[in-house]
């Protein structure tokens, strides 16, 4: 008696159906192994899409060159960056030159308070820039506008959401008047709250820490000035490493064969980053997967008790003209349906829980097709290689002696 396809399925169903609870216990191991999988993957691919996030609204394509040398992981010598700066104007002139610099600006740390109407104070990191300077932080004005080069010489500033908030609360602050390192100057724009506020990027870069002033005015105003920084804009279509060695070369010459400076781009921290997440997600998969092998183990035991109580049945099937492979399929589809439906269930647990997570908490899991197509793969490749042995078990049983087995 030839059976098809979907008579297996059918049949398989049925006969999960009539034990229904030994089935639910089943199929409780691939489920928490689904589970397992589809939730850390989901979390560690929210993660990932996060950094990458953060780190591109930073500009992925920008350059930092620093005052000091790296070090052998690339990161800056700290008490070479409080103190006094090798970088000069030449640097800033001489880079503006390299073939896929889009934008450039030098960065000119400022200290003093911070002093608005009322005498109220706020904190924040001031920085004399050009006007690409403050378009380079992706964070769009709110207020006002953007001062222009020919303003160079202004004393105009543009400050961040959270100044903006300390010191002027709800009232407009376009027009205002600060005091910063015992100078006036006026507020001409206002940048909104970056998208990322209170994550866990702008806790890092701060983004809305910061208050821009005129680089000309900085140089004419403020005593003991100099370059602390030198931010450049990529273009994406030049090749980055090729690029990062002229940059090198030219600034080595600038300075008598001297490395005091360090290039730093956020795509090296991106791939380090991004190399962890990945090991982590590696991790956790091999963790689920194990689970996954335990829970096949147990499909596989409970198949055979399955296959010792339905001999007689097999012996019957038998004698009335059902075939070897007919058998096989029969209780290899059981397994593969156990496997199937527990991957299921696992799978819209995971759904629920991801979505628990990212209602209540600052991560946001993701599920993707292909973690989703990951995650059933390995649920059907477990029902099959632990369904076989049981259903080639039924399959070689003898008819006789099934018709028999009591």
């Amino acid at each position: 008696m030839k059976q098809s396809f979907s008579d297996n399925w059918l049949h398989a169903i049925r006969a999960l159906k009539i034990n229904g609870l030994r089935s639910l216990l089943t199929m409780s191991g691939i489920t928490v192994g689904m589970l397992a999988i589809v939730t850390l993957v989901a979390v560690l691919q929210g993660v990932r899409a996060e950094i990458e996030r953060e780190v591109d609204g930073l500009g992925a394509n920008l350059i930092i060159v620093v005052p000091g040398k790296l070090d052998e992981n690339g990161v800056p010598n700290p008490m070479a960056m409080i103190g006094v700066s090798p970088l000069t104007d030449k640097d800033y002139q001489v880079l503006k030159a390299v073939p896929g610099v889009e934008k450039i600006s030098p960065a000119l740390f400022v200290s003093g308070t911070i002093e608005g109407k009322n005498k109220k104070t706020a904190s924040g990191l001031v920085i004399g820039t050009n006007r690409d300077g403050v378009i380079m932080n992706p964070t769009p004005l709110q207020e006002g506008r953007y001062f222009e080069e020919s303003e160079s010489d202004q004393n105009f500033c543009i400050l961040g959401a959270k100044q903006k908030e300390e010191l002027f609360g709800k009232e407009p602050a376009v027009g205002q008047m600060l005091t910063i390192a015992d100078r006036k100057w006026k507020v001409l724009g206002v940048l909104a709250k970056p998208q990322n506020d209170g994550s866990l990027g702008n806790a890092i870069f701060g983004l809305s820490d910061f208050i821009y002033l005129p680089e000309g005015a900085v140089h004419r105003d403020v005593k003991n000035c100099q370059i602390n920084r030198i931010v450049l804009k990529t273009d994406y279509k030049h090749p980055a490493e090729k690029m990062l060695n002229t940059m090198t070369q030219t600034l080595m010459k600038l300075h008598n064969g001297k490395e005091e400076f360090g290039l730093i781009t956020q795509k090296k921290g991106l791939a380090l980053v991004i190399k962890l997440v990945s090991m982590a997600q590696a991790l956790l998969v091999l963790i689920a997967a194990i689970s996954l092998f335990v829970a096949g183990v147990g499909i596989m035991n409970i198949m055979l008790v399955t296959v010792t109580e339905r001999t007689r049945e097999i012996g019957i099937r038998k004698t009335v003209g059902a075939r070897q492979k007919d058998i096989f399929w029969q209780f290899l589809t059981e397994a593969v349906v156990l496997s199937i439906l527990g991957g299921g269930v696992g799978l819209a647990l995971s759904t629920a829980i991801c979505k628990l997570i990212a209602r209540f908490s600052m991560l946001t899991p993701i599920i993707t097709p292909v973690v989703i197509g990951m995650g059933m793969g390995l649920c059907l490749t477990v029902g099959v290689i632990f369904g076989v042995t049981p259903a080639l078990r039924a399959s070689r049983l003898n008819p006789i002696e099934a018709l028999r087995y009591e």
